[in-house]
């Protein structure tokens, strides 16, 4: 029986031909180059050798494929970006506070505004009356000292229209440009409802929000969770690449009182087809790991559900004959639909149970949940020769970006590593010269059913501080 697996070159089946026609003694003996007979053997070589090679590897590709799919073992699909939107409306005015004390709290009501400050003496009291429209009373607040305020809508405005605020911190406060200051909004600031499905679009991409959320009456806006419709790695966009106040991307949802939308941090996450490597290695992990009712075996098969980046498992937790699984699909959540197919996986579909036999262990309660997010944040100083003509910006939000990507694509139980902040952030842009972090001074550890987040909405920040060499 002919061996299935070999393959011959041209040249060896050229003599083969020219052996076999020699053999049978048909007079042909002219096999110069340029004859017509090796002209024809030549071109059947070449053919021939060229079909077995994509037989071959045809054949080899299939073996593997066919056992995978006689298991149900199938190739995981391309998976999407998460990161968060902000859908903001403009405010009527910001208002910044640069002195020394701890605390700054900002009061509006119908006849003034004052503000009260903890550990230094930059309190003060500014009544409507005295200044009747939003340019005399941004005046009038330049003039303080350690106090600024910048106008966004008309100046005309009557003071007494902004929103009736009680103790909103100044100090740390983001305004609508995610930038230092506390944003006012007017007294029609009311409260919009923005529903999961809200969305927008970018370079054909189009991102939905994944959650509901409320745009308080008082607030400029909202950070929500989102994610990239289209899978694959195009979804990876960076921080500020939709930006619809600066032409930058188009809102699709129509909603009164939202007036523009921009994502403050990257999206990250997005992946493409399992690559048949990647499957053949989670395929060793799975048999592996077999045995129904094992943290090993649970494991393998949350991971094998499409979208699912990392599982962990928590055993005797909280308490003895509970197990708590943690499942991170990127998002910091657990949508409704993820939630039920790892129902169906872990205890099995009594009407399905060729497709779900279950994974779960007789008398142990289990507890799915998402992993818990530790806010991360990074201050880094990138320096820049002065003589390298490459914008400060358009460097400083390469580094966020890239930055953010490599820790938001962390999974379960990898801690950030200083090193790998550094590598990133070198390798973002070529006009870099040099990187020194600030902060944090070592590696954060990251425990067994965390994951570590940065960028908007998580509670944690990249910073970046240009300078020049």
């Amino acid at each position: 029986m002919a061996d299935i697996y070999t393959v011959y070159t041209a040249e060896q089946l050229y003599d083969m031909y020219r052996l076999y026609l020699l053999g049978k003694s048909v007079g042909i003996t002219d096999f110069n180059t340029g004859s017509k007979i090796r002209a024809i053997i030549e071109s059947n070589s070449e053919i021939i050798s060229s079909i077995s090679m994509d037989f071959k590897n045809a054949l080899m590709k299939a073996i593997p494929i066919a056992l995978y799919e006689g298991f149900g073992f199938t190739q995981l699909a391309a998976t999407s970006a998460t990161g968060y939107l902000r859908p903001y409306r403009e405010p009527a005015l910001y208002i910044r506070y640069t002195g020394a004390g701890s605390s700054a709290l900002i009061t509006s009501s119908s006849t003034q505004i004052a503000a009260v400050v903890t550990g230094a003496g930059d309190a003060f009291t500014l009544l409507y009356v005295t200044y009747p429209t939003l340019n005399d009373l941004i005046t009038a607040i330049n003039l303080l000292p350690n106090w600024s305020a910048t106008l966004v809508k008309s100046g005309t405005l009557a003071s007494s229209s902004l929103f009736q605020y009680t103790s909103e911190e100044v100090i740390n406060s983001l305004n609508y440009l995610n930038a230092d200051g506390l944003d006012l909004t007017l007294d029609t600031a009311v409260e919009i409802p923005i529903l999961t499905g809200f969305s927008v679009s970018i370079n054909n991409l189009q991102i939905l929000t994944l959650a509901d959320a409320t745009l308080l009456a008082g607030h400029s806006g909202v950070q929500i969770t989102a994610q990239v419709s289209q899978t694959g790695i195009l979804g990876n966009i960076s921080a500020n690449a939709i930006d619809t106040k600066n032409g930058k991307g188009s809102i699709n949802s129509n909603i009164p009182g939202i007036e523009n939308v921009i994502n403050d941090s990257s999206f990250s996450g997005g992946l493409e087809q399992e690559t048949d490597a990647a499957r053949q290695t989670r395929f060793s992990e799975t048999v592996n790991a077999l045995n129904a009712g094992t943290k090993n075996g649970i494991i393998a098969a949350l991971k094998s559900i499409s979208g699912v980046r990392s599982v962990g498992m928590r055993t005797a937790y909280p308490f003895k004959g509970t197990n708590t699984i943690l499942v991170d699909d990127g998002s910091g959540i657990i949508s409704p639909a993820l939630l039920a197919e790892v129902n169906l996986v872990l205890y099995g579909d009594p009407n399905n149970l060729s497709v779900y036999p279950g994974k779960d262990a007789a008398g142990i309660t289990y507890n799915i949940e998402a992993p818990t997010i530790i806010p991360i944040n990074i201050l880094i100083t990138v320096y820049r020769l002065s003589t390298v003509n490459v914008d400060l910006t358009a460097i400083q939000t390469d580094v966020q970006s890239a930055i953010e990507q490599y820790i938001n694509t962390l999974q379960l139980n990898q801690s950030v590593l200083l090193s790998a902040v550094t590598t990133v952030a070198r390798n973002s842009n070529a006009a870099i010269y040099d990187v020194t972090i600030t902060y944090p001074a070592t590696n954060v550890t990251i425990g067994t059913n965390e994951f570590a987040k940065t960028g908007a909405g998580t509670g944690g920040a990249v910073t970046v501080t240009m300078a020049l060499i």
